[in-house]
């Protein structure tokens, strides 16, 4: 016999081991890592989205740094190491994993994610129970069937009493599963190879990248009853695109704006489960077909799934009340702002955290408006500012990120807003802006004539003088002629800066 197995392997050029060789060829063994023991989650804003504006759960331009700490009992030899539950927008190639005593020899983001259509497809040729209730009793009675097509354009099984499409016999019925097809996972996984040179369990850290992911900053600010000072809070607002949760994770944001090309994230897709029923008693394929209601219900009822699964998101855990957030920290020039305590990042999911608080902020009150050389323009209200030095003396101190502001003044226990704006990254020794509205009792006129001349004109109400700024604006900003007051450039605009006497008016005259 041996003489015939070698003849077979020089006719066909292969090379026969002997038995004792063949039973030496390793073969991977697959280990799952225990769900993470410690997960951090570090947030980066979406570069693309407008400051001031809410993140959208459709569509999530930002990203997170993922941290994650497992346990995994390895054996000596080569295995294969899966990490289940990674989030659905990880980009594999970005993935770091420590803790291995043989390091990592190879890295896969396994595609095939449980769902309706994916265990049809997994389950052709194999039985299933199928459960069918009756509309006019409530009975349930089950019965063997094999799956022999699909999911594409509905399934068909074949039963005891003959060949029939799944969902079309008029009865609520759905398929029960023993076990879930090999490949298949509820959860998106990260799969790495591995040669450990002992048996061992190694507390392991995996690092990734992963899309889908936003952070915003909203500041809320109530004046106090002395006009003077106000009290400042901000939230943050995290938001998760991903299918995945990330329970008592560690939360950080960066703020500011980072070196980022576009990076493909690897999703699998999760297809729906259509049933599709031709009308009773007919053969052809011409005919109009009946749609049945997609199905996403998923029984499994093998050992390792333990009791029925139903593929339902678990409901997010509420998180407590956090305590006062610490100041931010510098990651290079960007600032990383940390909450306090662990929080739950839910999946598909936006919610709010404390970023900063502060009390007793003193401000200082600015009219601005803004005109154009051979603008003719009636009386028109200017904005009002509420203008703070980002400094510890005068109440702030610490860099502030761009997000939307709320501008409240609360009167005998009743709260208003008086302003809704947006707010810029602001580091510390710079001015922070809040909008605060309109004012109808100081108002902007300006009157140009044909020979390139104007006049501002500033009316003041109030029974009090006003600081009022109006900044001229003309392609190249260049010089103004012969103005008829001191022009300075404020935020890179020529601007006339006037104090408005209680009750009246303010005159500036210039050449263009």
């Amino acid at each position: 016999m041996r003489g015939v197995v070698a003849l077979l392997a020089i006719l066909v050029g292969v090379p026969v081991l002997p038995v004792t060789a063949q039973a030496a060829i390793p073969t991977s063994k697959t280990v799952a890592a225990s769900p993470p023991r410690h997960v951090s989650v570090t947030v980066y804003r979406n570069p693309q989205r407008e400051r001031g504006q809410a993140p959208n759960l459709r569509y999530l331009g930002g990203f997170a740094v993922v941290t994650e700490t497992r346990t995994i009992r390895l054996p000596a030899g080569e295995a294969v190491v899966t990490f289940a539950g990674v989030a659905g927008g990880i980009v594999p190639a970005s993935a770091i994993i420590t803790g291995l005593p043989g390091g990592t020899v190879e890295k896969n983001r396994d595609a095939r994610l449980l769902s309706p259509a994916a265990l049809i497809d997994g389950s052709l040729g194999r039985h299933v129970t199928l459960t069918r209730t009756s509309r006019a009793t409530g009975a349930v009675r089950s019965e063997d069937a094999v799956i022999v097509a699909g999911p594409a354009s509905g399934v068909v099984v074949r039963t005891a009493q003959g060949v029939e499409a799944l969902g079309c016999s008029g009865l609520p019925e759905r398929p029960v599963y023993a076990k879930i097809p090999a490949g298949l996972s509820a959860q998106p996984v990260l799969s790495v190879t591995t040669r450990s040179p002992r048996a061992t369990i190694a507390t392991v850290t995996v690092s990734y990248l992963a899309s889908e992911f936003d952070w915003a900053a909203s500041y809320v600010a109530t004046i106090a009853a002395d006009g003077r000072t106000l009290d400042l809070f901000a939230w943050m607002t995290l938001a998760n695109g991903n299918a995945e949760s990330f329970a008592n994770a560690d939360v950080q944001v960066i703020a500011g704006r980072l070196e980022r090309r576009e990076i493909r994230a690897y999703r699998a897709a999760v297809a729906h489960l259509r049933l599709d029923c031709y009308p009773l008693g007919t053969t052809t394929s011409d005919l109009q077909t009946v749609d049945a209601p997609e199905r996403d219900d998923i029984v499994v009822t093998g050992s390792l799934m333990g009791a029925p699964v139903m593929m339902r998101a678990a409901p997010a855990p509420v998180a407590p009340p956090p305590p006062p957030p610490p100041p931010p920290e510098d990651l290079g020039d960007l600032k990383l702002y940390r909450v306090p305590e662990p929080v739950t990042v839910a999946a598909n999911q936006m919610k709010q955290v404390a970023l900063l608080s502060r009390t007793h902020v003193p401000f200082e009150r600015r009219y601005r408006g803004q005109v154009f050389p051979g603008q003719t323009i009636a009386e028109t209200p200017v904005r009002i500012e509420l203008r703070m030095q980002n400094e510890t003396r005068a109440g702030l101190g610490l860099p502030l990120p761009a997000g939307s502001t709320a501008l409240y003044v609360e009167r005998d226990g009743a709260r208003g807003l008086i302003g809704l704006g947006r707010a810029v990254d602001t580091p510390t020794g710079q001015r922070f802006t809040l909008a605060a509205g309109t004012s109808p009792g100081v108002l902007v006129r300006q009157v140009g004539d044909r020979t390139g001349h104007a006049v501002v004109t500033l009316s003041n109400a109030n029974p009090f003088p006003v600081a009022v700024e109006i900044g001229i604006g003309r392609a190249g900003q260049k010089a103004f002629e012969a103005p008829t007051a001191a022009l300075r450039r404020v935020d890179g605009v020529q601007t006339w800066t006037a104090t408005v006497p209680a009750n009246g008016t303010a005159t500036l005259g210039y050449g263009y």
